[in-house]
């Protein structure tokens, strides 16, 4: 993904501010340098891709890697080799607009990419697919889409947050997409 379209992807998202924008451009660009060719699918989900995302909302993120190491080393080097190089800029995005963008990557790989996850859900629902370069994020979409008609799965509302219900009472973790 070039500049451009990844500016493209960026201007596309509720920001609040030049540098709020700059923020995530940097951080979607820090991203796609750092993981290069190991980088299979790259998208944006919940309340930036709804557009529902306030001044202290987190940028979700999936992020599907060819291999990726145990869960918590995946954790580590994002955050070594992503988010700390974003510091003082995220620091100054704080002090100088209020606003506190705190990274959530999900980060798989391929293979585990390729099984349910309930975050699914949501991305299914709401998404900004940056980087897709064998259509695994695409096909995760077309297939929870799927479950979701199956099992009658439905989002409702409760106090500040939402939840996800699926009338067929199945549990869908671990299913084959």
């Amino acid at each position: 993904m070039d500049k451009k379209e990844l500016e493209r992807c960026v201007s596309e998202l509720k920001t609040f501010s030049p540098l709020h924008k700059k923020y995530i451009f940097y951080a979607l660009e820090r991203i796609i340098e750092y993981y290069a060719n190991s980088l299979l699918g790259l998208a944006i989900f919940g309340s930036y891709a709804r557009e529902e995302n306030r001044k202290n909302s987190d940028l979700d993120f999936l992020i599907i890697l060819k291999e990726a190491q145990n869960l918590s080393k995946r954790m580590r080097e994002f955050v070594e080799n992503v988010e700390l190089t974003l510091e003082p800029l995220g620091q100054e995005l704080y002090e100088k607009d209020d606003i506190f963008c705190e990274l959530s990557p999900y980060i798989l790989e391929k293979k585990e990419s390729l099984m349910f996850h309930p975050i699914y859900l949501d991305l299914a629902e709401h998404n900004k697919i940056l980087f897709d370069r064998e259509g695994i994020i695409s096909r995760i979409i077309k297939s929870t889409k799927s479950l979701m008609k199956q099992h009658g799965a439905k989002k409702s509302e409760l106090s500040n947050f939402w939840e996800w219900k699926v009338e067929s009472g199945k549990f869908l973790g671990g299913i084959e997409l």
